[in-house]
């Protein structure tokens, strides 16, 4: 796996990274503490959960990490998935938070996501079939 990030490609390391360090927003919601912030206000650790900004920070830290590992081995539902994880954090939430016209912005960056996991070569050719652990720019 190692020889596999060190192969990838610079933008595409560090996603993967960010990735997987979303974890923290698991370990963030799951330990009671009184930082919690919605829409710059103040919350218990009661309201961040009922108000569903726990339950979408829970899902977050979860999935990323899933997504690296999947990016790292090269599976092949791997950029599918990268895809839908920023579906996920940059779309799903507005509605429920009732910010729906920020969803065009995330779309956005869904569809920048998406032309550079599949029409970027260097990302391509790391997702190529039977490539060696060569490094790409």
């Amino acid at each position: 796996m190692w020889a596999n990030f060190s192969g990838m490609p610079k933008l595409l390391k560090f996603l993967t990274a960010h990735a997987a360090f979303c974890i923290v927003f698991f370990a963030m919601s799951v330990i009671p503490n009184d930082s919690f912030s919605i829409q710059g206000r103040h919350v218990g650790y009661a309201e961040w959960w009922s108000s569903g900004a726990g339950v979408f920070a829970s899902l977050i830290g979860l999935v990323g990490p899933f997504v690296a590992w999947a990016l790292v081995s090269k599976q092949p539902y791997a950029r599918a998935t990268y895809l839908a994880f920023l579906a996920l954090a940059f779309v799903a939430p507005l509605p429920f938070f009732g910010m729906l016209t920020y969803a065009l912005p995330g779309l956005l960056v869904v569809g920048v996501g998406a032309f550079y996991m599949y029409k970027w070569q260097s990302v391509r050719v790391y997702f190529a079939p039977n490539q060696s652990f060569k490094r790409t720019r």
